[in-house]
C-alpha cells in the first residue's frame, strides 16, 4: 500500500486573489485559495504552492518536481488603493530524503484533494500544495521561514495548521513543532474502526510539539491549528522582519507529503473618503476553544497524555473570534474590503457587529455649530472610549481642519493609556482650533495602536487595535437650526 500524510499550514485571509509582480517582481507566485473541496476551513486556508517554472502553464504549482533548501512559495493579494499582502514562505532546511512538489489526488488513497482543491478531485486537482518525500520509507524533516508585509511593513502571522490528509497507519507519524500553543480542531472519525487514533502535545524548550502518533489507517484523520506566542516573531535587529518558522518531521510505510500555508489575521479597514489613505489594523483575534488535549513535559513517559480521537465520546476544540483591543464600545469584526464612504459609514453598515461598530467619537462633536466647538482658539476635548486596553498603549486622532482632503501632521491628537484611564474606560484627546479651519462638514480618524507602533501616522497597516472613521458635521452661520443640516453643503 502506498501510503500519503499531509501536513499543512493554513493560512486565514479574506481574498483569492494572486497576483505576481506588485510585491515579488520577477517571480513565480502561484500561492492562492482553493476553489473546491468540502472543508468547512475552505475559504480561510490560502495554500502555499510549490513547483512551478511558468506562471501561465502552471499557475497553481507543478507536479511532481525536485524541490531543494532555498525554494520558495509567493502570495501577492490585493487589499486595494494599490496596497497588497504579500507572503514568502521558503524551506530553510531538508534533513533526511530529498523531496518533490506533490498535488493532492495523484494517488487514489488521498483524501486531501476531496477537502481541498482546484479544478476537481484526484487527477483533475491543481492545487500543487503538497511537498512529498521521493523515496518509499523515506523519513523527512522539513523547516520552513515565513513572513508577511503590507506595503513593506512587516506584519505578524496569526498561526499555523497542521492536518492528517490521508488516514494514518499504525506504523505513521506526522509531528510538527511550533512557538505557540496547538489545539485539534477536526476530527474525521470511524468509530466503526474500534482501532484507536492517538493524539499527543509535548512542550519543550524550542516549542510546543502535536503527535499524530498512530491511526487505524481507515478514513480517520485530525486537523490541528496553532497560535503564535509573542516569542515566536523575529524581532531582531534594527528592522526586525516578524518571520516565524515551523519545522515537520513527516514518516509513513511509503511516501509522506506536506502542504504549507499561512494563518493571517482579519483585518479593519478605514471608511473615510480615499482622499485620506487606507489605514489597516490587523486584528490577530483568534483563539480556540478546549480541545481536551493536556500538553505534557519534554521526554515525559511516552504513553502520557495520549487521547484516543476516534470515540464518539471525543469533541474537538474549534476557532473562535476574541475581541481584542479596540475603540469605543464594540469590537471590530473582518471587513473583507475597502468601504470609503462620503459619510464614513461604510464600516458601520457591514459586517456582523452592527451599526455601533464605530461609536468612540462623542456624540457632542458630530454635530454641532461652529460656535460652539470651532472658533479659532476653542479647544475639542474628546473622551475617547476602548476596550481590553493595556498600559502604555495609544490612542491617536485626526481632524482635517483646513479640509484640504487629507490628515496632515498638525491635525493630531495623541494620549497614552495609564492605569488610570483603564479604569475609566477612556482618554481624553485635545485639540486647539487652528484659525485655517473652514466652517464646513470635515472627517475625524481615530486609530488605537499597540505601544510599539508608530502611533504618528493617519493611514499606515500597524498590528492589533482598531481604526474608526467618523463624518463632524459643522452648522455654518447659514444655519440657525441645529437639527438641520449644515449650509453650505460639501
Amino acid at each position: 500500500m502506498r501510503n500519503i500524510t499531509l501536513i499543512l499550514l493554513l493560512c486565514a485571509c479574506f481574498v483569492t486573489q494572486n497576483l505576481a509582480q506588485p510585491c515579488f517582481p520577477g517571480q513565480i507566485v502561484t500561492a492562492t485559495m482553493a476553489t473546491g473541496g468540502s472543508s468547512v476551513n475552505k475559504e480561510r486556508v490560502l495554500w502555499l504552492t510549490w513547483g512551478s517554472t511558468d506562471q501561465t502553464a502552471y499557475p497553481y504549482g507543478r507536479h511532481n518536481r525536485a524541490l531543494s533548501e532555498g525554494d520558495k512559495s509567493y502570495a501577492s493579494i490585493l487589499l486595494g488603493s494599490g496596497q497588497y499582502l504579500c507572503i514568502e514562505a521558503e524551506i530553510t532546511e531538508i534533513s533526511g530524503g530529498a523531496v518533490n512538489s506533490y498535488a493532492p489526488g495523484n494517488y487514489a488513497g488521498d483524501s486531501m484533494d476531496d477537502l481541498y482543491n482546484i479544478g476537481g478531485t484526484g487527477g483533475d486537482n491543481q492545487l500543487v500544495a503538497g511537498i512529498i518525500n521521493r523515496h518509499d520509507g523515506d523519513e523527512s524533516i522539513v523547516t520552513f521561514k515565513c513572513k508577511a508585509t503590507i506595503s513593506g511593513k512587516p506584519i505578524r502571522i496569526s498561526g499555523l495548521v497542521v492536518a492528517d490528509a490521508e488516514s494514518l497507519a499504525v506504523s505513521e507519524y506526522i509531528y510538527a513543532t511550533a512557538d505557540g500553543n496547538w489545539n485539534l480542531v477536526e476530527v474525521q472519525k470511524k468509530t466503526s474502526n474500534s482501532n484507536p487514533y492517538d493524539v499527543r502535545k509535548e512542550d519543550s524548550a524550542s516549542g510546543q510539539t502535536i503527535q499524530f502518533l498512530r491511526g487505524n489507517d481507515d478514513n480517520t484523520a485530525a486537523i490541528a491549528f496553532l497560535s503564535f506566542n509573542p516569542s515566536a516573531y523575529n524581532t531582531a535587529g534594527t528592522n526586525p522582519d516578524l518571520s516565524v518558522t515551523f519545522q515537520a518531521t513527516l514518516k509513513g510505510n511509503g511516501l509522506t507529503a506536506l502542504a504549507m500555508g499561512l494563518l493571517v489575521p482579519d483585518m479593519d479597514f478605514g471608511d473615510a473618503p480615499e482622499s485620506y489613505g487606507n489605514p489597516i489594523h490587523l486584528l490577530h483575534n483568534i483563539t480556540f476553544t478546549d480541545d481536551g488535549i493536556d500538553a505534557v513535559p519534554e521526554a515525559s513517559d511516552p504513553d502520557d497524555g495520549v487521547i484516543n480521537i476516534n470515540t464518539v465520546d471525543y469533541t474537538p476544540g474549534s476557532l473562535i473570534p476574541t475581541e481584542g483591543r479596540y475603540l469605543g464600545s464594540v469590537a471590530p469584526d473582518h471587513d473583507g474590503s475597502l468601504m470609503h464612504s462620503k459619510d464614513a459609514l461604510g464600516d458601520n453598515n457591514s459586517g456582523t457587529a452592527g451599526t455601533d461598530e464605530e461609536d468612540a467619537w462623542p456624540i457632542q462633536y458630530r454635530r454641532f455649530s461652529y460656535k460652539e466647538y470651532y472658533l479659532p482658539h476653542m479647544q475639542i476635548q474628546a473622551q475617547i472610549a476602548f476596550g481590553n486596553g493595556e498600559v502604555g498603549d495609544r490612542i491617536s486622532g485626526w481632524i482635517d481642519f483646513d479640509l484640504n482632503g487629507t490628515f496632515d501632521n498638525d491635525e493630531i491628537s495623541t494620549a497614552q493609556i495609564t492605569t488610570t484611564d483603564i479604569n475609566n474606560g477612556y482618554v481624553t484627546l485635545t485639540w486647539t482650533v487652528p484659525p485655517t479651519r473652514r466652517i464646513y462638514n470635515t472627517y475625524v480618524r481615530l486609530r488605537y495602536f499597540d505601544k510599539t507602533e508608530d502611533y504618528s501616522l493617519p493611514d499606515h497597516a500597524v498590528n492589533y487595535g482598531e481604526v474608526e472613521d467618523h463624518r463632524m458635521y459643522v452648522l455654518g452661520p447659514g444655519v440657525t437650526n441645529p437639527t438641520l443640516l449644515n449650509r453650505p453643503k460639501n
